[in-house]
């Protein structure tokens, strides 16, 4: 036995050294020298690359993990091109398409125009434009070809990260192993970008980064959960498709594990006009000049594929690779457990195609396109909305992010050092699996909602981001990129799209052009004034592309003339501006009270502003702003004023953890009291105030009012109208609920009433809508005109006060005019016997 044993002891020692002897092995590592390595040939990573060669760096390594280029655009399918957004689809944008993203976007529709009789945006759909997403890679490519040719940008593909190499906390490069042979890569760079899917370089690098939920403990945000867990509830991914019509039947065979009960659920709904139009890209029944297939892309709530808990059968593969495995949030997966939930993911999105053949006629003639030349003509990389996020200098949080008083307005914090701009909704797609039968984790399931992260669930101001957030703490040599960034997952759902993210690539490479430029590290450069100016001045050149909106006005196009101007001296705080002022009206006349201040702004800063009388600086706002700024930028640009080394502007919140460390407290802006739409608190502690709140039956009722929701007058309840106003209550999204949150409005007229003692009374109100403008509003208190066609802007409120006297037991307000054709908006009002020692009138 013993002999035998030994004998096959050493036929299998035999068999295991053949076996190694042909096992191809890695060959030694080819090394680049670089200035600049960019990870990733997402969109955020091509214009990060693209911008740096522009600033002058001269070695640019860009390194991908496959062949196509364009991240959203392009890989991952998303031919329908979402971007900065106020309120809704509506074909507009609040903040003009700016820089990188102008020219692609410039170049898709040039591109259509060609391919479709001269209709630059043919998919008549919700988005304003859609492309192919082959049209697209190819608008990349296009875009990074110039500086490939001339050797700025080197350009390597299908190489996947293996390890990143530091020394002393400090990023010196990154190792690639092929995916296509077994040869490896390693690249040496003073900085390095993370554009990657899934922050690799960032998790591998000893830098901190967080995934999942941020409990509201974390960054007291308003809306964020009071638990952290799970800490895999992220945006989900969805394997978009590409559909084309075809001239006959072309449906697909049924995927395995398919059953109906996967889309007849919550998404139920879904019918064949929603499913064929809401992203369709090509619409060639709606445009004459169109000859040619509809082109569609798949991308709907069924196949959102939540990545919180994974099918058994999921699970169960990602265990064979690892213990705990199933457990680990996507982020920290290794290339092979990602690609075990990428195949599932992508069978649940072939799923819904059989579904949608199966039910609906007309998706039985739409094949799935083979423009990405795979072999299950599927695009070769999901929607990723969500990546790890970087524990940043600054991480940066919802409260910062909403609008300020309003969500038309700017941002509640505008930081000094802001690299770009953008505005869109908190918007969640499904976190949470959930399962659909008694069979729970092995039967069919539905992507579901997770708490309050929902769709569209209210949305930022128009908000900047500020260059600290692209910086790692305690790491040297390395910038965040594409969805690595330094913010919550709540701010994350707002700032991940199409423009966005090119955007954020865009400043990451101008950050990097300016600390290669001076030998300085990113971390180093958030404060020295100097070298922001130096990026500032990279990203509103005009001389390779469109100039990048770093300040978001909503009427300034950056072609136009003067543009640049403009964002410069918004940038350094000389215009005079409050946070409705959103709009630079360049062509409006210059009051010499307007530059005036401008000058006055300027010369406390430090500028010389004698070449610079007021009485010479004539014409239109933008003529004005051009002669400043040709004067203004021959100068040296001062640093910000320090009181204290630690605590720059004295207001107790140390540099390192103010948002705003050169101006006191944690907001840009002022509140003015007249318009805030808030009720004086001490009023209604006074013994005989009686408070109410206009509202609707199902919001919560505020300590110390009455609610009035529409209701006719009743004795018994002694207050409510002549007519039944039920249906004419509203309720807005606001970021701090109160009595101005809600309302009661007419078109027409209306009257209210109140059972009181006669006797004289002091009546306080307050008019408006936090959501929108409402113009022309009207209303008397006892014959007496308080409103006369009182306009408010959204988020900005008409106080009144006025003394009246009672005669007749009831107060009496009429609101609105006959043949109004305005709303007049009701949100509170306070009644207090006028002998009463009350605080003065606002």
């Amino acid at each position: 036995m013993a002999g035998s044993y030994m004998n096959l002891t050493r036929r299998a020692a035999l068999l295991l050294l053949l076996l190694i002897a042909f096992i191809p092995l890695r060959a030694e590592a080819e090394t680049i020298e670089a200035d600049l390595l960019v990870v990733g040939g997402t969109e955020s990573g091509c214009a990060a690359a693209v911008q740096a060669a522009r600033m002058g760096v001269e070695r640019v390594v860009l390194v991908n993990d496959i062949e196509w280029l364009g991240g959203q655009f392009s890989a991952e399918a998303l031919g329908a091109i979402d971007e900065n957004r106020g309120h809704g689809y509506d074909g507009t944008v609040p903040i003009p398409r700016s820089g990188i993203f102008r020219d692609v976007i410039d170049a898709i529709e040039a591109k259509n125009a060609e391919r479709y009789g001269g209709v630059r945006r043919p998919g008549n759909t919700r988005v304003i434009t859609t492309s192919r997403p082959v049209v697209s890679q190819q608008v990349f490519r296009e875009l990074l070809a110039t500086y490939e040719k001339t050797g700025q940008i080197q350009r390597f593909s299908n190489y996947q990260v293996s390890s990143v190499l530091t020394e002393d906390n400090c990023v010196q490069g990154v190792k690639f192993n092929s995916t296509a042979d077994n040869s490896s890569l390693i690249v040496r760079a003073a900085i390095t970008i993370d554009a990657s899917d899934w922050g690799d370089v960032i998790r591998l690098s000893g830098a901190g980064w967080d995934v999942g939920l941020d409990a509201r403990h974390e960054y007291d945000e308003p809306s964020a959960p009071e638990s952290g867990e799970p800490r895999t509830d992220i945006n989900p991914i969805t394997w978009c498709m590409i559909l084309e019509e075809q001239a006959n039947e072309s449906r697909i065979a049924k995927p395995a594990g398919y059953d109906p009960r996967y889309f007849t659920g919550k998404w139920g709904w879904i019918d064949e006009k929603f499913a064929y139009t809401s992203r369709r890209l090509v619409d060639s029944k709606g445009f004459a000049q169109i000859k040619g297939p509809d082109l569609l892309l798949v991308n709907t709530p069924p196949i959102d594929y939540p990545l919180d808990v994974f099918p058994a059968d999921v699970a169960a593969a990602l265990e064979e690779t690892e213990q705990g495995a199933s457990q680990k949030s996507i982020v920290e997966m290794t290339h092979q457990q990602r690609a075990i939930v990428y195949a599932d993911a992508k069978n649940h999105s072939l799923k819904f195609l059989y579904y949608l053949q199966d039910r609906f006629p007309k998706f039985r003639k739409m094949a799935l396109s083979d423009e990405f030349g795979t072999t299950d003509n599927l695009p070769p990389k999901p929607y990723i909305r969500e990546s790890l996020r970087l524990d940043a200098l600054h991480v940066l949080r919802e409260q910062e992010v909403l609008g300020f008083q309003n969500r038309s307005h700017y941002a509640t914090a505008m930081f000094p050092d802001a690299v770009f701009s953008w505005q869109f909704e908190l918007d969640f797609h499904p976190t949470h699996r959930s399962w659909r039968t008694d069979q729970l984790d092995a039967g069919p399931w539905e992507a579901d909602f997770r708490g309050n992260r929902r769709f569209g669930r209210g949305g930022t101001g128009r908000a900047v981001f500020p260059l600290r957030s692209f910086v790692p703490k305690g790491i040297d040599g390395l910038l965040g990129g594409q969805k690595n960034l330094g913010y919550t997952s709540i701010v994350s759902s707002s700032c991940r799209l199409h423009d966005q993210s090119i955007h954020a690539g865009q400043a990451s490479g101008a950050i990097a052009a300016v600390c290669l430029r001076h030998e300085e590290q990113p971390s180093t450069i958030w404060d020295q004034r100097e070298r922001l100016a130096e990026i500032w001045n990279g990203l509103l050149a005009t001389d390779q592309g469109a100039p990048l909106a770093i300040w978001p006005f909503a009427d300034v196009d950056p072609l136009e003339p003067g543009f640049a101007a403009i964002q410069q001296l918004a940038l350094r705080r000389l215009l005079p501006l409050g946070p409705a002022s959103t709009s630079f009206d360049a062509d409006a006349p210059a009051t010499s009270e307007w530059t005036e201040q401008i000058l006055l702004n300027a010369k406390e800063q430090g500028y010389d502003v004698t070449l610079l009388a007021s009485d010479r600086l004539n014409g239109s706002r933008r003529d004005v702003a051009v002669a400043i700024w040709k004067v203004l930028q021959q100068q040296p640009t001062h640093p910000w004023r320090r009181q204290s080394k630690q605590d720059a502007d004295l207001d107790g919140l140390v540099d390192a953890d103010d948002a705003l460390p050169f101006t006191t407290g944690t907001v840009s802006w002022k509140s003015d009291p007249r318009f805030d739409g808030l009720v004086d608190e001490s009023i209604l502690q006074l013994p005989d105030s009686q408070a109410f709140d206009f509202t609707g039956k199902s919001s919560s009722p505020h300590a110390g009012y009455l609610p009035d929701i529409g209701e006719k007058f009743e004795a018994a309840r002694g207050y409510g109208w002549q007519a039944n106003l039920t249906k004419n209550t509203r309720q807005r999204e606001d970021q701090k609920p109160s009595p101005r949150s809600t309302f009661v409005f007419t078109r027409s007229i209306d009257t209210w009433e109140l059972a009181l003692p006669n006797g004289r009374y002091r009546v306080i109100g307050c008019l408006g809508d936090v959501g929108h403008e409402q113009a022309g509003q009207n209303l008397s208190v006892e014959g007496d005109i308080v409103a006369d066609h009182i306009d408010t802007d959204a988020g900005s409120f008409y106080e009144f006060e006025t003394t009246v006297d009672v005669n007749d037991g009831r107060l009496t307000l009429v609101l609105g005019k006959p043949m109004s054709t305005t709303n007049t908006c009701l949100n509170w009002l306070v009644i207090i016997p006028a002998d009463e020692s009350t605080p003065g009138s606002r």
